[in-house]
This record gives C-alpha cells, sequence and structure tokens, in this order.
C-alpha cells in the first residue's frame, strides 16, 4: 500500500510546484493577451437578400407566345444557390468587384427562406461595407443576366415553335383548298339536313345548300385566321429577338433582387476577441502546466528511489559465519 497516493501528496506536490506553475501560465496569459492586443482588427459587414422573378402572365406583348418566354424563368432559389457559387470559386460576378483586394467574402444561402447572407471581412470597416453593398448590385445583375438569357433562350424556342406552326396551318390550307375544290356540287335535302343536325353538326353546315363545301369552307378560314394570327406572332417575335435592349428592359421587369438587411458600418471589430483569447489561454496554459508539474514531480523521483540503500541483513558478517549450517 506503500505505492498509493493520497490527496495530501498531491496537495503537497501542487504545494511544492505552485510557483513554476503560477509562472509558467502566467507568462503564457500575458503574451497571448500582448499578441492579440497587438494584432490588427478585423470588421465584418453582413447584408441579407433574396431574389424575386415575378412570372408574368402579361407583358408589352399581346401574343399568346409571350407568357411562355416570360413565364418560363429560372427559380429563384436557383439564382441565389447560383451566386453562392459565384463566391465561392470567386466567379467572374465577384471578381470584379474584390479584384485583388484582401477581404474575405463568404456565403450562406437559405434555400428554406431564399435567402441570401453575403458577409465581408477586412481591416478596413469602410471598405468592407462597400465591398458588401457592390456585391449586392453584383448579385442584382447576375439575377437579371440569368433571366435575360433564359427569356432569350425561350424566345428563340417560341420562335422556332411558330415557325413550325405556321408551315403546318400552309399544309392544312392547301389541302383544304383542294378538297373544296374537289367538293361535289349538289344541294343536300331536308332529310339529310335533320340528320347532320342530329349528329351534333353546326346548324350553319347542316342547314346549308351543300353541308360538304359549308363545312370546307369553314375549317378553311378557321387556319386562314390562324394563319394572320401566326404571321403577327412571328413578326412581333422576330421584332423582339432583334431588339435585344427591350428584351432586356422586359426581363429586368420580372427579375428583382429585395435587400432585406443592408450591409451596416461595423463599428467593433469580430477579430481579435482580447477577453476570449486571454480567458482560454489562461485556463488551457493552467491545465497544462498542472500536468506538466506531476510530469516534473515523476522525473525527479525516480532517481531518488533508484539510489536508496539496500535494506541491511539482520546478523552481523561473523554471526552469519558462525551459524551452523
Amino acid at each position: 500500500m506503500e505505492d498509493e497516493i493520497s490527496l495530501r501528496d498531491l496537495y503537497l506536490m501542487l504545494k511544492r510546484q505552485s510557483r513554476w506553475i503560477l509562472a509558467v501560465t502566467l507568462l503564457v496569459t500575458v503574451a497571448v493577451f500582448a499578441v492579440s492586443s497587438l494584432w490588427p482588427p478585423t470588421y465584418e459587414s453582413e447584408a441579407v437578400a433574396q431574389a424575386l422573378v415575378l412570372n408574368q402572365d402579361r407583358t408589352e406583348l399581346d401574343f399568346p407566345a409571350a407568357a411562355y418566354v416570360f413565364r418560363t424563368l429560372p427559380a429563384a432559389p436557383a439564382l441565389g444557390v447560383g451566386f453562392s457559387k459565384q463566391i465561392e470559386t470567386n466567379g467572374p460576378y465577384v471578381a470584379r468587384v474584390i479584384g485583388d483586394a484582401t477581404v474575405e467574402v463568404k456565403a450562406r444561402f437559405d434555400d428554406k427562406k431564399n435567402l441570401l447572407t453575403i458577409s465581408v471581412r477586412g481591416g478596413d470597416a469602410a471598405e468592407v461595407r462597400q465591398f458588401a453593398r457592390d456585391l449586392l448590385g453584383a448579385f442584382d445583375d447576375y439575377v437579371k443576366d440569368r433571366v435575360f438569357q433564359s427569356a432569350g433562350a425561350n424566345l428563340a424556342g417560341a420562335l422556332a415553335q411558330s415557325r413550325l406552326e405556321l408551315g403546318s396551318v400552309r399544309s392544312q390550307i392547301q389541302e383544304l383548298e383542294t378538297a373544296l375544290d374537289q367538293a361535289p356540287r349538289v344541294s343536300a335535302g331536308t332529310d339529310v339536313q335533320i340528320a347532320l343536325e342530329s349528329d351534333e353538326v353546326p346548324p350553319n353546315v347542316a342547314r346549308a345548300g351543300n353541308p360538304a363545301q359549308a363545312y370546307l369552307g369553314l375549317q378553311l378560314a378557321k387556319q386562314q385566321a390562324r394563319l394572320a394570327s401566326l404571321n403577327a406572332e412571328i413578326a412581333s417575335l422576330e421584332a423582339l429577338a432583334g431588339d435585344p435592349a427591350r428584351l432586356r428592359r422586359l426581363s429586368e421587369q420580372v427579375a428583382q433582387v429585395g435587400v432585406l438587411s443592408p450591409p451596416a458600418l461595423p463599428e467593433e471589430p469580430v477579430a481579435p476577441r482580447v477577453l476570449l483569447n486571454t480567458s482560454l489561454a489562461a485556463v488551457l496554459t493552467l491545465l497544462l502546466a498542472v500536468f506538466l508539474a506531476f510530469l516534473r514531480e515523476a522525473v525527479t523521483a525516480e532517481p531518488a528511489v533508484s539510489a536508496a540503500p539496500a535494506p541491511a541483513s539482520r546478523l552481523e558478517p561473523d554471526e552469519a559465519a558462525a551459524t551452523p549450517k
């Protein structure tokens, strides 16, 4: 039981090493305090923004394809994620704002709330706020550019679809004109007219003198009206495709960036945290110093134990020789 260490032994050991423990702790704490106090301050400015894409059914264009051009647009959360990737990879929209400045830019996107948080850290309070403002402008440019590109792609698709439909309508008109020329020139009797009405044929066709010609003429008129509508639609689409400035203006009407929290001028630096750093240094150094104190005691005690004299024999040498075996 001689190897057991009691609380008294621990207390005596700490008492013997107390000066060394306090000296190490004080030295490291003062050093951390001095370094933290002399370290250049770091300021942070933060802004919260939200991309908004207003899918509108009505625009300046009064034809059905306009709804397709300005409704099938990128989703707002996708635009927020895209710009956060621009910040992470220092993309072109961010690079032209930051340039070679020694600032740290971070982005955090909340997909549930569709909120993009942009934070800028640097050594000058006014500078980080200005960079945060400029990044909000870059975010606005990014959103409008993406919507403009998507609207341009939709416009090209609508134009191709309208031209394809125009060719189909022209073919149908030719077929109807041929069928109308080949339709028999006979008059329908009363029985035929009654039978056609019973089959839910439109009255203006069923009661016509020649129902076949009346039906073909009605279909031909519908296709000719559709042809005129498509020609007007294609002309409007081509005019819009040839006027990028107008398409840009229409795109910017549906693409917006709402600033929920503008960047503020930081009053206090976020780093270094002198009191926090000093407190942590004091606690951690004290624990390490106590551990090293135990180690010092163990190292200094080993030589003393190894140098201890061996226990003497109870018998003198002469007595041991006289003892009968």
